[in-house]
């Protein structure tokens, strides 16, 4: 995915900044909501973020 593309308007939290949020030590949704407020406004994102999230956490 582009990482300009935009996945949480409310908080204009694009794609690359979850990838950031992750190689910065992020282990989790919840560290990576924490580390850029993702899915925070009106929560309409967050089954979406969550699943991208878990693609980009190490396994």
């Amino acid at each position: 995915m582009d990482a300009g593309k935009l996945v949480c308007g409310c908080k204009k939290v694009t794609y690359g900044d979850l990838q950031e949020a992750v190689a910065k030590g992020a282990k989790s949704f919840e560290e990576v909501q924490s580390a850029t407020k993702v899915s925070t406004g009106c929560k309409k994102c967050t089954d979406h973020v969550k699943s991208m999230v878990s693609e980009l956490l190490p396994r």
